[in-house]
């Protein structure tokens, strides 16, 4: 039997709603909802709006307010720098580490030895690892345990060295090793 393919064509073909739109609908929907919800959970005030905003302006500008000026005397030192630094050792700077060019050291006192802080940490095992690392290098190192503002340091410290050109010769082995250390007197 013959068929009609002329009429085939012609089906109304239904409109349908692109994507985004039901994405939107969606979260408006469930925008709406959460609203609903949040105000329903909201306790209710027996204070008036009107003297909740009074209250709330009036907390503003007390923040706002510049405090009256503090006679210089009355204000606590903000730098505890010299009550910490108290019995702290002598920092040695880098150019009077460096060998000396002449065989004769008599500028260096008998007494004065010299120490390397390699780092200082918070957390102990840090401190062991860097403690570790020294110690493949060939450099002895010890962990000195301090207390500043209430907080423990564990220093990590090489020596100490009873000459510059000791002091030197370690220094050099930690900058190869991209380490940083502080030199000091150690009496």
């Amino acid at each position: 039997m013959p068929t009609d393919y002329k009429s085939r064509g012609k089906r109304k073909q239904k409109k349908t709603m692109p994507g985004y739109l039901w994405l939107l609908a969606g979260l408006a929907i469930g925008l709406f909802v959460a609203f609903i919800i949040y105000l329903d959970k909201q306790p209710e005030s027996e204070i008036p709006f009107t003297t909740a905003v009074n209250q709330d302006l009036k907390k503003l500008k007390q923040k706002n307010k510049k405090p009256e000026a503090v006679p210089p005397e009355e204000t606590e030192s903000k730098y505890t720098f010299y009550t910490i630094l108290k019995g702290m050792k002598v920092l040695i700077p880098e150019s009077e580490t460096r060998p000396p060019n002449v065989k004769n050291h008599n500028a260096e006192s008998k007494n004065t030895r010299y120490i390397l802080q390699a780092g200082s940490f918070q957390n102990i095992k840090d401190a062991e690892k860097l403690k570790a690392k020294l110690a493949f290098m060939g450099l002895q190192a010890n962990i000195q345990d301090v207390t500043v503002n209430k907080q423990t340091w564990h220093r990590v410290r090489t020596g100490p060295y009873e000459n510059t050109k000791q002091l030197y010769q370690s220094q050099k082995v930690l900058q190869r090793n991209n380490i940083n250390a502080i030199s000091m007197e150690y009496k």
